[in-house]
């Protein structure tokens, strides 16, 4: 692959409910560009970007994956990123990463939490979006009740720029309402056909000058002088039209929809032209502002003549190549062998071999320059590290993951394997960080926390099959604790009488409930009854039975 510069290049996320055609619609866009010679099914476990152990037996995506392609004069970074609640983490990576998020949305099912998921996690960061309606060859999908849905959840920013013809529950042409030009696809390729006429389109649901006009009134938003010239009754040229939605997306007042059938690759080849035309590339959306070592914020322009400055997004922890560090870079270039400076440790780290990804197939390069996504191997840093050239050492702001929320009781199946279960999770805990493995200092028992039974699954899943550690889990121990509920005074007399004087001692103790992570301790004696020496002793007496829920 050559090399491209920041205005030739695309990072796309691909995101959205479990099961609504994310990984079909990469293999469609690798195949259909030619990146690969054969399309893949998921039933067939021979994606390019589902291929781990547990993403063939689950038959969907566990990890985000990385894999690109070449259309037109762009290179295109995918990251297909899993649905699944429980991985959750893996789509935070991916969409970080990205310059736009597809947001693929069945044509069967329609909306559903996990397109909403997709969506608020790419506006929280600052993503222009694009849906994409899939699984237009079944039977049952309705482009028109998931347009309506779509417009009704998601607002008038909604705008369809590729619809279906249907006649008979069977699609016969798309229109491409940014050309104005109808297609129908014969032995898989593209043929111009004619427009649908008034009656075709109201029997769809739709009318397709009504489309039109609200494609043109999208765009009118978002120039003034575009403004002016909707409101006077001129049609949009084509290239205003197209220049029209790419600031749309960018100031996220526009969602373009579109959509495909991944099964007969009707629609890729549209769908393709649109990241083409509309999508932005890193020179556009990836100023990032970082931190300087003195605390002051500082913006990066993707610039490749300005320092290198790169951000870590995830980490995967191969038992044969040793850990792999998947790199955004943001400014300058990445060279292997390069000293850099890692901003968030503030040690020196130097570049290993440089890879790109066709989903587990490794491809070596010589550099990356900055809007690109590159892979380094066997480097000592971390997710949400930044690594910088020496000249200007600035720090990227952390991604934020879920917590862990699901927790259960691990322990090694064989005896003496705990040891290999600690480093094996601390290797994990590196790749993933919505996990979490620590001791219960009030049970010791070791408590494994994940986002979810399936996330669970998969991490006790890569101890034996990364790791060759097999545990065992259970439901973890609850630690049950005595409390105060109300104020208590009591009263303790000591009397010894051995000749002399003797001994006499009258105490009085209260214990009541207080707003503390700790035990406080009071001493209330009056005119030195009780004496000073005395106390420490008291005290360390007190705390010891609290302790033991002797009193």
């Amino acid at each position: 692959m050559k090399k491209y510069d920041s205005t030739k290049i695309k990072n796309i996320a691909i995101a959205g409910q479990a099961g609504s055609g994310k990984t079909s619609l990469t293999e469609a866009l690798l195949y259909k560009s030619g990146a690969t010679d054969r399309l893949g099914k998921i039933t067939d476990g021979n994606t390019v970007s589902d291929y781990t152990p547990d993403e063939i037996k689950r038959k969907c995506s566990v990890y985000t994956s990385l894999s690109s392609l070449e259309t037109g004069e762009f290179k295109v970074n995918l990251l297909d990123t899993p649905g699944m609640f429980d991985y959750e983490g893996e789509a935070v990576e991916g969409i970080a990463a990205s310059g736009c998020v597809l947001i693929t949305v069945s044509g069967k099912s329609g909306v559903r939490v996990g397109t909403h998921k997709a969506y608020d996690l790419a506006k929280e960061m600052g993503k222009p979006t694009m849906f994409v309606v899939t699984k237009l060859d079944d039977d049952n999908a309705n482009f028109n009740n998931v347009l309506t849905q779509l417009k009704a959840e998601f607002g008038p920013t909604v705008c369809p720029v590729v619809v279906p013809v249907i006649a008979d529950r069977k699609i016969v042409s798309y229109v491409n309402l940014i050309e104005m030009k109808a297609y129908k696809y014969e032995d898989g390729k593209a043929v111009e056909t004619d427009m649908p006429t008034a009656d075709v389109s109201e029997k769809m649901g739709y009318r397709i000058d009504g489309l039109i006009e609200a494609v043109s009134e999208a765009v009118a938003e978002t120039d003034e002088a575009l403004f002016e010239k909707f409101f006077s009754g001129e049609a949009f040229t084509q290239k205003e039209l197209i220049d029209g939605i790419h600031s749309g997306m960018n100031s996220g007042i526009i969602t373009p929809v579109t959509c495909v059938s991944s099964t007969d690759l009707s629609g890729v080849d549209m769908l393709l032209k649109e990241i083409d035309l509309l999508l932005p590339p890193p020179s556009e959306k990836d100023a990032m502002i970082g931190e300087t070592a003195d605390g002051e914020a500082v913006e990066v322009a993707c610039v490749e003549s300005d320092p290198m400055s790169a951000f870590v997004f995830k980490t995967v922890a191969d038992p044969f190549v040793g850990k792999m560090s998947y790199i955004k870079v943001f400014s300058g270039k990445l060279t292997p062998n390069k000293e850099v400076v890692n901003a968030t440790t503030g040690s020196t780290e130097k570049v290993g071999k440089l890879v790109t990804l066709q989903g587990k197939k490794q491809i070596d390069v010589a550099e990356a320059g900055c809007g690109d996504i590159v892979v380094a191997m066997k480097m000592n840093v971390n997710t949400n590290d930044t690594i910088c050239d020496s000249a200007r050492v600035v720090k990227f702001a952390p991604m934020t993951f879920p917590k862990p929320c699901y927790k259960m009781a691990v322990r090694a199946k064989k005896q003496g394997d705990e040891s290999k279960i600690s480093a094996a999770m601390t290797r994990l805990m590196e790749e993933d960080l919505t996990i979490d493995y620590k001791l219960d200092p009030s049970t010791n028992e070791m408590i494994l926390s994940t986002l979810g039974g399936l996330h669970l699954d998969s991490v006790v899943g890569r101890l034996a099959g990364t790791f060759g550690v097999e545990v065992e889990t259970s439901v973890p121990k609850i630690s049950y604790r005595e409390t105060i509920r109300k104020k208590v005074k009591v009263q303790g007399r000591h009397k010894k009488q051995s000749g002399g004087h003797g001994q006499y001692g009258d105490v009085w103790i209260e214990f009541e409930p207080c707003v503390s992570d700790d035990r406080v301790f009071e001493e209330k004696g009056v005119g030195g009854a009780v004496p000073k020496p005395f106390l420490p002793a008291l005290e360390t007496g007190l705390k010891d039975s609290v302790n033991q829920g002797d009193h």
